[in-house]
């Protein structure tokens, strides 16, 4: 984040080897999965070099096992290990993990994610997502989980909603969640661990951004720094030109963040999180943020202009932060080792 910015299958039981051909036409896959009604059990741990569909309509359960993506003979591994193909999916139980991955740039459909719902609603819950990375890459791209859907410019016509919960999060690249355009998300009870590098991009864990709504709550959250050059913050939790309405509350946020949560968006509540700054952990950002929760009114920082911010932030707990709190007003909040009265925080 750039700172300069604000400031129909029968009941009936078989196995099928699934091929799927997403970015190239020789995909292939040691996956098989067990279908029962609209239920796709993988049978054992595999591999694929091209992204795993599920049917509308169809749950994938993992049963514990692990999907590995692997790239392809002679190219690079393009697009979501899982992805929806219809207006609802589920997914559960389930390992997603990398072997290796080419650090190679891709844009579009072709960004790198771990699961993916595009344009449709259901739940991804009780997963694991390790290593949604290509190495030591700069590319932005390498999301654990991203749901998405048109249109991104804050109009819901064709809402999508998704549960996103009990999954843990590892070593991804830019987002460890990420919910962007006409979505209504339920992310709770998540541990979203931290980016695998610090130094080539500055990630977030979880965003919700370009019109999404949603509640945010539960969530155990390490942050992010940002080490390099440019003039940009890393993250625990991004709001970004977010729907009116989101609900940020009862998350745990540890490890070391630029901004523990960055608000750029109106009329939402960020209430009674814990957002501690791990003192074992050096700051490398060279621009020196390092704040607790940051509230940036969008008319005020976008457009130059100046009205009341309409955020509620309220009883949330900071420590360890330089500046606990930016551009909050107000919220009975507390700075541990305690509270600074001479702050419009408090």
């Amino acid at each position: 984040m750039n700172r300069k910015k604000i400031l129909g299958i029968s009941a009936c039981v078989f196995s099928i080897a699934l091929f799927a051909v997403v970015g190239t036409a020789n995909a292939a896959t040691t996956c098989t999965f067990t279908t029962v009604g609209t239920t796709m059990n993988l049978d054992a741990d595999c591999t694929t070099d091209a992204t795993i569909l599920v049917p509308d309509g169809f749950t994938l359960d993992g049963k514990g096992h692990t999907i590995t993506a692997v790239d392809p003979a002679g190219d690079h591994f393009r697009g979501a290990v899982v992805a929806n193909d219809g207006t609802t999916a589920h997914v559960k139980n389930l390992t997603v993990d990398t072997d290796s991955l080419a650090n190679v740039c891709d844009g579009g459909d072709d960004r790198l994610r771990g699961i993916m719902f595009d344009g449709a609603s259901g739940s991804i819950t009780h997963n694991n997502v390790n290593n949604i990375n290509q190495g030591a890459s700069g590319c932005q791209e390498g999301n654990a989980i991203e749901v998405r859907n048109e249109p991104f410019d804050g109009t819901h016509p064709d809402t999508q909603t998704v549960e996103i919960a009990h999954n843990v999060l590892s070593d991804w690249q830019k987002t460890g969640i990420v919910a962007n355009g006409d979505v209504d998300v339920n992310i709770h009870h998540n541990d979203v661990n931290e980016s695998a590098t610090q130094v080539n991009l500055a990630a977030n864990s979880i965003q919700l951004g370009f019109g999404a709504l949603g509640v945010v709550e539960y969530n155990n959250v390490k942050g992010n720094q940002w080490c390099g050059p440019s003039n940009f913050v890393a993250t625990a939790l991004l709001l970004f030109l977010t729907g009116d309405g989101v609900n940020v509350s009862f998350n745990n946020i540890g490890g070391n963040s630029d901004v523990g949560i960055y608000a750029l968006n109106n009329m939402t509540t960020i209430s009674t999180n814990r957002v501690f700054d791990d003192p074992a952990i050096a700051d490398c950002n060279v621009n020196g943020y390092n704040i607790g929760i940051g509230d940036y009114d969008v008319f005020t920082n976008l457009f130059g202009g100046t009205g009341a911010d309409d955020n509620s932030v309220t009883r949330n707990v900071v420590r360890g932060f330089d500046t606990p709190y930016d551009g909050v007003l107000g919220g009975r909040n507390i700075t541990v080792p305690g509270p600074q009265p001479s702050s419009d925080a408090f």
